[in-house]
């Protein structure tokens, strides 16, 4: 009997621990979902599409509420609709495309944020530029130049904005105050301090050198 009573006051105890933790658990849960809610990514919304003409280069900058999206920007040999998948032709000699990853050029009732969606701004380089995807979080965008020349992609804050210089072949035109370039292949080449290369080359250099005389050591006839 003494074993029994002891069991069922245990029993007793479980459930009565169990019924108080249960609004804990619950308020707990409800704390979780609203700091999950309040954690939710913001997708960078389009805003503003500007051109202009500077010494050397055509800029387009694309600005964003929100954080930078990823990008990718480079020349196609066809631009194509997203996501019909239907061949866009734009004025000049050669294409741009220019993806930006996680991002909108629409609002919450699907209204666009940026017009016109497609325009010449009569720039040297810059003949036309369209909108030519938004689809979900991808906004497309095609560039139709004059001749296929060197470009710089340029990051810019407060507010966010990627840019992109287009050559006349004036000048190798410059990088914009605030702001981080990426160079490759089909961009306008570096113009800032030449002192890493220099070092580098001084190395590789000094490298050579000492391998030479390490040759001509072993091969010496004794």
């Amino acid at each position: 009997m003494r074993v029994r009573s002891m069991l069922a006051t245990a029993a007793v105890a479980a459930t009565a621990l169990v019924v108080a933790a249960a609004p804990a658990f619950a308020a707990d849960s409800s704390t979780a979902a609203v700091q999950t809610n309040a954690q939710a990514p913001v997708i960078p919304t389009l805003v503003a599409v500007r051109t202009a003409h500077h010494p050397g280069f055509d800029r387009i900058t694309f600005e964003f509420s929100g954080p930078r999206p990823s990008h990718r920007i480079g020349y196609v040999a066809q631009l194509v609709e997203d996501a019909s998948g239907k061949p866009v032709q734009l004025a000049g000699g050669a294409a741009i495309n220019v993806v930006f990853q996680g991002a909108n050029a629409h609002d919450d009732q699907g209204r666009p944020t940026v017009s016109p969606r497609r325009f010449k701004p009569g720039l040297p380089s810059l003949e036309e530029v369209a909108q030519i995807g938004d689809f979900e979080a991808v906004v497309t965008y095609g560039l139709g130049v004059d001749h296929r020349v060197p470009f710089k992609v340029l990051e810019l804050s407060n507010p966010s904005r990627i840019a992109i210089d287009i050559s006349t072949g004036s000048s190798s035109g410059g990088t914009a105050a605030g702001g981080t370039s990426q160079t490759g292949t089909g961009e306008l080449p570096f113009t800032g301090s030449q002192t890493t290369r220099l070092v580098l080359e001084g190395l590789g250099l000094l490298t050579i050198g000492l391998l030479v005389l390490t040759l001509a050591r072993k091969t010496r006839t004794p």
